[in-house]
Formats: C-alpha cells, sequence, structure tokens
C-alpha cells in the first residue's frame, strides 16, 4: 500500500516534467504565413554547404549542423525542396543557411539562401 501511495504521489510530478520537456526553448514549432502568402518559419536557420545539386530528383545533397527541430546531428544529407525552381539558384560548394522539416514523410527543404 504504502508504495501505491509513493506512485500516486509521483504521477503528478512526472505529467509536469514531460509537460515542460514539450514545450521548452527549441520544441518543434508550426511555422507561420507570411503577409504574402509565403511560408515562414521561426525556427533558427542551420549553416550547411551544398554537395550536389539533383535537379532531375528535386533533391539536394547538404552537409548541414545539427537539425534541432527534427532532432538530427550534424551529417550530409539529401533533402527534397519544397520549390523546385530553387535548385536552380544553387550549386555544389555553395554556403547556405535553411530550414528543413517533415513534408509527406521526407526531410525537407522550406527556406533556403546562400551566405555571401
Amino acid at each position: 500500500m504504502k508504495k501505491f501511495r509513493s506512485i500516486l504521489i509521483a504521477l503528478p510530478f512526472l505529467a509536469l516534467t514531460v509537460a515542460h520537456a514539450q514545450t521548452r526553448p527549441g520544441a518543434m514549432t508550426a511555422p507561420t504565413v507570411a503577409s504574402k502568402g509565403e511560408p515562414t518559419s521561426t525556427l533558427p536557420l542551420t549553416e550547411g554547404e551544398v554537395r550536389r545539386v539533383d535537379k532531375e530528383h528535386g533533391e539536394i545533397v547538404l552537409k548541414h549542423g545539427d537539425l534541432l527541430n527534427l532532432g538530427m546531428p550534424a551529417m550530409t544529407m539529401a533533402f527534397n525542396v519544397s520549390a523546385p525552381s530553387t535548385l536552380e539558384k544553387l550549386k555544389a560548394g555553395d554556403k547556405v543557411r535553411f530550414n528543413a522539416e517533415i513534408v509527406k514523410g521526407k526531410p525537407t527543404i522550406t527556406h533556403i539562401e546562400v551566405v555571401q
């Protein structure tokens, strides 16, 4: 009975801990919409370098830093792009900053800009 009482007392604290962890700074946030109808993200931009642009398959390979919103460490990987016209502006070796999100189950670049 004593163990059961201890568990009942601990449950609310456990629930608070889980709720706090889900709302901590840096937790995944939903994108907002700009006045021109273009999506804008509240996520910080991640730095990366273009390794390969594959216009035929509509993807780009980036060597990138940590993607906190996706829980991914720094690595080199392929991404889909939300706007295929984006690939026209990029080439291997470009330094970029970008946002990526999971769209239809695949990591997708939702915003990318070349760093000058």
